[in-house]
């Protein structure tokens, strides 16, 4: 009974999703600076739209001027068909300022450049296209590093406003050598709009002119930055997007880096492949003794076949414990076909049944390698599982809950236990995990 109830919940979600993806389009948008010319050189902004399904397939465009607000709709969004299989290119117009959008179905792929014109036959130059992957979150900043003013050398800059009701934003902007030239300047932004900031120098550069000045941006809402640069005598244009931020998932090979103020303890490497003979793995840790806030656990598995007999059963990731299961952290199961989802329990000094229960649609891939991050943040009262794939480099999952305490207390006698993979045929809806790869395990214990 219960895997009939999992299965016919898990079609309804597909259904559900389905029919979302149907219903909602995906939007984008193109911001357009309205320039044509560099020098004597001319340039013309051009849309690329690509269909990648079989079929035909349908979106709008609207054109949003520099300034206004892009809520208000004064004139509909005009259709566009793009045939199956095959691209269309946009032509905006050469003095257009502001934002295109574009809405359609899932299928379809765009990008946008400022193209070449005249004999010089350049090639032209990258223009973004904003999307719900590469956008700024609210609250955030964004870094615009590399910028520049000299003689035939300008800047632009310019903030796009995502958010559908106004927004303020902060932009300030240093010397290589950290002094201030501008700001920090607050401006009000209308909703979903465009701002564009032209030679942003002008008035404020030295004699000598900038190199390597740094504009910082920051939003109450969801927004995008970014500059250009412009060389009138050779026509040239840079783009200069958002800076990298040293916040970044990625890590090198071997151990991961051990914050300022915390206590790591690492098993890197091959830690566990279950076998018929060894299913169930485990890592041991001394753990410090003190009062922490913060315990952070990653691991990194590759996924191998479910278990053929019951490929919705749980599968365990990891079961993390301080000395026994009372006293647990995170616990990680990924069910497969069938299923197809994340499950966490989590709890300190709650029995089993107790516990916090966070479960959420995931489909684990076989042969891809995910990191696992179990943060349990006790003192911001924040408990998070991120599965990343690394194959993909994209967020699979995120599952979000609470911690039930503020901070443990350890002695030198406690043991923080990991273990990996289920027994098989112990105990029901839980199956072994043969074929797969648990490595790099890292804990940090601290009151950051």
């Amino acid at each position: 009974m219960h895997r009939l109830l999992s299965l016919r919940w898990s079609l309804s979600f597909a259904l559900l999703l389905l029919g979302s993806a149907a219903a909602r389009a995906g939007t984008v948008y193109v911001p357009l600076s309205g320039r044509s010319a560099v020098g004597s050189f001319g340039y013309e902004a051009e849309i690329v739209v690509s269909n990648l399904s079989t079929v035909s397939r349908s979106a709008s465009r609207l054109s949003i001027p520099t300034g206004t607000d892009g809520t208000v709709r004064t004139s509909p969004a005009a259709p566009l068909q793009v045939a199956a299989g095959r691209t269309i290119v946009l032509k905006p117009g050469a003095s257009f300022k502001g934002l295109i959008e574009l809405s359609g179905a899932t299928e379809l792929r765009y990008s946008a450049r400022l193209a070449g014109k005249g004999a010089a036959g350049r090639l032209g130059a990258y223009v973004p296209v904003i999307d719900s992957d590469n956008l700024a979150r609210a609250g955030t900043s964004v870094a615009l590093l590399g910028l520049r003013h000299e003689p035939n050398r300008t800047t632009d800059v310019t903030i796009v406003n995502l958010a559908h009701v106004a927004r303020q934003c902060t932009v300030t902007v240093n010397r290589s050598d950290g002094a201030v030239i501008i700001g920090p300047s607050l401006i009000t932004l209308p909703p979903l709009s465009h701002r564009l900031f032209q030679n942003i120098f002008a008035g404020v550069a030295p004699p000598g002119g900038l190199r390597n000045a740094r504009a910082v941006v920051a939003c109450g809402g969801d927004f995008y930055a970014f500059a250009q640069l412009f060389d009138t005598a050779s026509g040239e244009i840079a783009f200069v997007g958002p800076a990298a931020s040293g916040t970044s998932l990625l890590a090198v090979p071997g151990p991961l880096e051990c914050p300022a103020g915390a206590i790591c303890l690492d098993a890197p490497g091959i830690v566990h492949q279950p076998t018929p003979t060894s299913p169930v793995g485990r890592v041991s840790f001394n753990a410090p003794a003190g009062t922490f806030t913060h315990l952070k656990l990653s691991i990194e598995i590759t996924v191998g076949p479910f278990y053929p007999s019951e490929p919705a059963a749980k599968h365990l990731v990891y079961w993390w414990v301080i000395n026994r299961n009372f006293y647990m952290p995170g616990m990680l199961f990924f069910r497969g076909p069938g299923a197809h989802t994340a499950l966490v329990r989590h709890g300190i000094g709650l029995t089993h049944p107790e516990k916090h229960r966070i479960e959420q649609p995931f489909a684990a891939i076989p042969g891809h390698t995910y990191r696992v991050e179990n943060d349990y943040d006790m003192g911001r009262g924040i408990f998070s599982v991120v599965i990343t794939d690394l194959d993909t480099g994209l967020l699979a999952a995120r599952l979000d809950g609470a911690p039930n305490v503020s901070q443990v207390t350890l002695s030198a006698a406690d043991k923080f236990l990991v273990d990996m993979g289920f027994p098989e045929g112990v105990i029901p809806d839980e199956a072994p995990s043969y074929g797969w790869t648990y490595r790099d395990i890292h804990l940090e214990v601290s009151n950051l």
